[in-house]
């Protein structure tokens, strides 16, 4: 079976992925994170603690794992908890 072709991601010169900050996530209108452990397991949760320059990327180690104790997580945004994209919005008659 043929492999996928690789997602770009885009690096920083010494190889660490480049990671949005909460503050650019809030300009788009998004309230919230997902976060993910290795394990499987994942939770959503408020961003409204971290402060607008602290990047997505810097509180990932911080987080320990409720079902395996695992240090450590992917940290997303949560594009459910924001806006709706505007050309998702319907109006009725």
């Amino acid at each position: 079976m043929p492999r996928s072709p690789r997602r770009y991601r885009p690096t920083h010169g010494d190889g660490r992925p480049v990671k949005i900050t909460f503050g650019d996530m809030r300009q788009m209108g998004l309230r919230g994170v997902l976060v993910y452990c290795h394990c499987g397991h994942h939770t959503a949760l408020t961003a409204d603690r971290w402060p607008n320059d602290v990047r997505l990327s810097d509180v990932e180690p911080r987080f320990v794992c409720g079902g395996c104790g695992n240090r450590g997580a992917d940290v997303r945004p949560d594009f459910a908890s924001g806006s709706p994209p505007q050309f998702a919005s319907q109006k009725r008659l």
